[in-house]
């Protein structure tokens, strides 16, 4: 018997069968494709959902190393409501996405996740989805080499950076110069140091901050964070020194602005 006939025999016993014997038959017969609709349906209805309850980031910042925080302060998800109170930023539309999981080991790139991780941020920048970082002192340095932090002076006043003065986080723009300047020989290759080595130049007890004075063109393009009330509250960094800058070209200066208050105020 042909499979076209022995399919025409089936459905002949079961005229007039109870459903539960339908449904057992089509189940046995059409399973595969049963389960291939099924399958295409929840990716449609995924698709769909996320497409009706997603709202567009207008703020991103990312903390690099900061200490490890248990998951039941959800510190993230404060900080994100703060921001939004502090910027006027309507949460039922629109989201502020704080990272606080971000890691890179201090004294250089080693390994792919490391690379993966500078990536994300050389793309992030690139594309106008990054307006804040925060790093260890040590990474926030190497970041600043590679120029990602734009000059406080331009964002916030006087009188507001007066107010973090034994805090501000110094580079000197010559020194970037040359640094930038070597970078563009093709030959050029970022030298690491020891991890233990990059540790303990972060540690509070060995952490020396960049002196101005020392400079010939001294940039201000960060707020050292460890003094400030929300960092110590919620131990973001408490191991070590934390810095936090703008990114250079963000499109929410004074928003971000309002993030650095909040942390170190």
């Amino acid at each position: 018997m042909s499979v076209r006939d022995d399919i025409k025999a089936q459905r002949a016993k079961l005229k007039g069968a109870p459903f539960k014997k339908k449904a057992a038959y089509y189940l046995y017969y059409y399973k595969i494709q049963i389960i291939v609709i099924a399958l295409i349906a929840a990716v449609v209805i995924g698709f769909i959902h996320s497409k009706v309850t997603s709202k567009p980031a207008v703020f991103a910042a990312m903390f690099i190393n900061a200490d490890d925080i248990q998951s039941s302060d959800k510190t993230d998800d404060i900080l994100e409501k703060k921001v939004a109170g502090a910027a006027g930023i309507d949460t039922s539309r629109k989201s502020v996405d704080i990272d606080l999981t971000a890691s890179l080991t201090p004294g250089g790139a080693r390994d792919q996740m490391d690379f993966g991780v500078l990536e994300k941020i050389q793309a992030r920048t690139m594309n106008k989805q990054l307006d804040v970082m925060a790093a260890d002192a040590w990474n926030f340095n190497y970041l600043a080499g590679q120029a990602y932090f734009t000059d406080l002076r331009d964002v916030m006043s006087d009188k507001e950076l007066d107010k973090y003065s034994d805090r501000i986080y110094y580079v000197d723009k010559a020194e970037l110069d040359k640094l930038a300047k070597k970078m563009q020989d093709p030959d050029y290759v970022q030298e690491n140091i020891a991890v233990d080595e990059a540790r303990k130049t972060e540690e509070a007890s060995d952490f020396k901050k960049p002196d101005p004075s020392q400079m010939s063109e001294p940039v201000p393009i960060g707020i050292i964070l460890n003094d400030g009330h929300f960092v110590k509250k919620y131990k973001i960094y408490s191991k070590t020194v934390g810095v936090v800058g703008i990114v250079q070209n963000s499109a929410n200066k004074k928003t971000a602005e309002a993030l650095i208050s909040i942390l170190a105020d």
